[in-house]
C-alpha cells in the first residue's frame, strides 16, 4: 500500500511511503529528492522551530555595546532529520505542514527495523 503525504505545496514537498522503501520529493533541495529503503534507515527525528536563546543574548549584548541595535530573535528552522547507515538528509520544513510532519515521522518509524 502507497500512501503520499505532501508537506508543502510550493515549492513541492512530499513524502510517499511503500512497503519496503520512502520517496522523498523535494523541489526546494533537489540533493534529498530519492528512493530510501526502510532497510537503510537508522533514525527519524522530527525538530520542531524554536529560539536559539545563546545567539539571541549574544546579539543583544553585542547590540548594547556597538549601538547598531540589529540584534533579535534567533531562530532555529524546524526539520526532519533522516539518520541511515550511508548518509543523513536534513530536510527543512520551512512553510511546511508540522502536523504532517509528525505525522509522517511516525510512520516512518513504525516501518523501520528495530535493530
Amino acid at each position: 500500500m502507497t500512501e503520499t503525504v505532501e508537506l508543502r505545496n510550493k515549492p513541492e514537498l512530499k513524502i510517499i511511503l511503500n512497503e519496503n522503501e520512502f520517496e522523498i520529493v523535494d523541489i526546494s533541495e533537489p540533493k534529498n529528492s530519492g528512493i530510501y529503503s526502510f532497510g537503510e534507515l537508522k533514525n527519524t527525528e522530527l525538530n520542531a522551530e524554536r529560539t536559539n536563546w545563546l545567539i539571541s543574548t549574544l546579539s543583544i549584548i553585542v547590540d548594547l555595546f556597538t549601538g547598531s541595535a540589529t540584534g533579535g530573535k534567533f531562530k532555529k528552522r524546524a526539520n526532519l532529520n533522516f539518520e541511515m547507515k550511508n548518509r543523513n538528509l536534513k530536510i527543512w520544513l520551512v512553510d511546511a505542514d508540522f502536523e504532517k510532519a509528525e505525522k509522517v515521522t511516525e510512520l516512518i518509524n513504525s516501518k523501520k527495523p528495530n535493530f
